[in-house]
């Protein structure tokens, strides 16, 4: 019985601690999954991303930028996450080609995800969800869809020799914005949690043109802190404040 109730509590804190923290959401890097947070469970925070996961079409003088996000995010019920974020543009003031760089734009993106089916012994976790559901640029019209993309995943974990537990992720995305077409199609990962330490999570993901991999840790129960390598050499990562709301 304390081996049937150490296994679900491990389990409960495996799933707070996933992260597709660029946005604000469970998931991975780059890639959702069908995980959620627990219920009534915010976030706010701020992630730096690097121009390898920019848009093609956001280049500026001909070269992509590196960039920042901030997010929003709440898990009202056990099957809902909703969340709003925006990212950063590096461009010329008032775009004028002749004058300095900085952030002075910025694409603001409203995601949603959807659980109907919850993780059981025999089965995985099922979702759909999708970010920039609304696809609105700077000037608030809806005709940006720099970051658009629908998705349905699922998730499955399984405790190894009694000392890990092993997430496993599968998700079909597709992107509105040709220019991300290199994401479209089946993505995914894995994530290893040791008992040991169990705020902890090291994972693994390709997310349809590169293999990511990365970590993240939950420190004073209320930071979760990501670091992570896109395609092995360019650093991204983050740090998120967890709010628990009730």
């Amino acid at each position: 019985m304390k081996r049937g109730l150490g296994g679900i509590a491990f389990m409960m804190i495996t799933v707070v601690l996933s992260a597709q923290q660029y946005i604000g959401s469970t998931g991975l890097i780059h890639v959702p999954t069908a995980e959620m947070d627990t219920v009534g469970m915010a976030r706010v925070g701020a992630h730096y991303i690097p121009e390898t996961m920019i848009p093609n079409d956001i280049a500026k003088d001909g070269n992509q930028q590196w960039s920042l996000t901030n997010y929003l995010a709440i898990t009202p019920f056990r099957w809902i996450y909703l969340s709003y974020g925006y990212t950063l543009w590096r461009c010329h003031k008032n775009l004028n080609p002749n004058a300095e760089m900085g952030f002075y734009s910025k694409d603001r993106y409203f995601s949603l995800r959807l659980q109907p089916i919850q993780e059981g012994e025999w089965w995985p976790a099922v979702a759909i969800g999708g970010n920039d559901v609304i696809g609105s640029n700077d000037s608030g019209k809806s005709e940006s869809f720099h970051y658009q993309n629908f998705y349905v995943s699922t998730s499955k974990h399984f405790e190894l020799w009694n000392c890990l537990n092993l997430g496993t992720h599968a998700t079909y995305r597709k992107w509105r914005n040709n220019n991300n077409h290199r994401w479209n199609g089946l993505v995914g990962g894995v994530t290893l949690s040791p008992v040991s330490i169990p705020n902890l999570r090291v994972l693994a993901e390709w997310d349809g043109s590169r293999v990511n991999v990365g970590a993240d840790y939950r420190a004073f129960k209320y930071f979760l802190v990501q670091a992570s390598l896109i395609d092995g050499s360019k650093f991204a990562g983050g740090l998120s404040l967890m709010i628990p709301l009730i």
